[in-house]
């Protein structure tokens, strides 16, 4: 191999070593000139000048800034006495980025773990080599492939604005019973509770309402997981709003009156008092509350936690999950709770008769 050749060669394997060698985010991650020297000569069984290795670091510097890519300093790589570190890259994931996506792809059921040491590979400097057993454990489960084609057929026809055709059911064990097809306007993709589901517009239902605001009252949530096909409808027309940002209003809207996956067109203000034996009682029953509420609860002037007494107000959809989730306060010991909205203190009251009819005919 001539030295022309030697040396692009050099400038390409050294650009790789600061790139994915040495790690932006470590105080201490250094290296010499030695260590370049001994790096390359590894790598070429030839024995580079150091002269020839600081201009390449200089023309690499160069490279970096013409692209805009550098952060923190003017330099990529710099030096530090006789060693040399680099800056982090404007496009570069963070080491806790890195690590984030690996512990989401670790406990989504579905994306196999090998995607997880795809990414470690990706970023060596990020993950030592017991990591993994150090890392959240894993709940992948092999499904079927077409499903991800399914969400592929989802995602376009949300981009290309195409009707879909959805064979939709109930799950019974793992058997799906019920089926019926539908030809749905897909709106988004949402995630909750570990599962995909398609916001869309059913069309059947659509059919009598007016555009825009009146459309949403068509806006139906899907689990992807309980379709049976997913396809275009070849002769289904796609039924949208006016525009784009009245769309994304009413999507805003649909999402926020979500409660554990279960949607309402209507927006109600709930106002609780929940009061505790103690401080510490009134923030457990509190925050089990919250972990379910999409929106942010406001916590009220009068609240008086010190006397285990909180109140609190919240915007959110009156779905039938609401009172599932109020029900949960009431079953925290030493815990009570007022509610100060009539027409949810009526339904409620109706929830809790049912609860406690059924509770009653099981006891029989």
């Amino acid at each position: 191999m001539s030295n022309i050749d030697l040396s692009k060669i050099k400038i390409l394997l050294l650009y790789d070593y600061f790139k994915n060698q040495m790690n932006a985010f470590d105080q201490n991650g250094t290296v010499s000139i030695s260590e370049l020297i001994t790096y390359l000569k590894e790598k070429t069984g030839y024995e580079f000048e150091r002269k020839s290795i600081y201009s390449d670091i200089n023309k690499i510097n160069d490279f970096i800034n013409k692209t805009g890519r550098v952060v923190g300093g003017d330099s990529w790589i710099v030096s530090e006495g006789k060693k040399y570190r680099r800056n982090q890259l404007a496009d570069e994931i963070s080491l806790d980025e890195a690590r984030l996506i690996v512990d989401a792809i670790s406990t989504t059921y579905f994306v196999d773990t090998v995607l997880c040491d795809k990414i470690i590979k990706m970023f060596p400097t990020y993950f030592d080599a017991d990591y993994k057993r150090r890392a959240l454990v894993s709940h992948y489960e092999k499904i079927d492939r077409k499903k991800l084609s399914w969400l592929n057929n989802i995602r376009s026809g949300i981009d290309s604005r195409s009707a879909l055709k959805i064979i939709y059911g109930y799950k019974l064990g793992n058997e799906l019973t019920e089926k019926t097809e539908k030809i749905v306007s897909p709106m988004a993709l949402d995630w909750e509770n570990n599962c995909y589901y398609l916001i869309a517009v059913d069309n059947s239902d659509a059919a009598d309402l007016e555009r825009d605001r009146s459309l949403s009252k068509a806006l139906r949530r899907y689990r992807v997981d309980r379709m049976a096909q997913v396809q275009y409808a070849q002769k289904g027309k796609y039924i949208d709003y006016k525009s784009e940002k009245i769309r994304e209003q009413e999507l805003k809207k649909f999402i926020d009156n979500s409660l554990s996956a279960f949607s309402s067109d209507e927006a109600i203000v709930v106002r609780l008092t929940i009061t505790g034996r103690t401080r510490k009682d009134a923030l457990k029953a509190y925050g089990a509350f919250a972990s379910r509420i999409r929106n942010e609860i406001r916590i009220d002037d009068d609240t008086k936690l010190d006397s285990g007494i909180l109140k609190i107000s919240v915007e959110t959809g009156k779905a039938p999950t609401l009172y599932t989730d109020l029900f949960e306060l009431s079953t925290f010991e030493g815990v009570s709770i007022k509610i100060d909205n009539d027409e949810v203190c009526r339904e409620y009251a109706e929830y809790i008769k049912k609860a406690a009819m059924a509770a009653k005919l099981e006891s029989l």
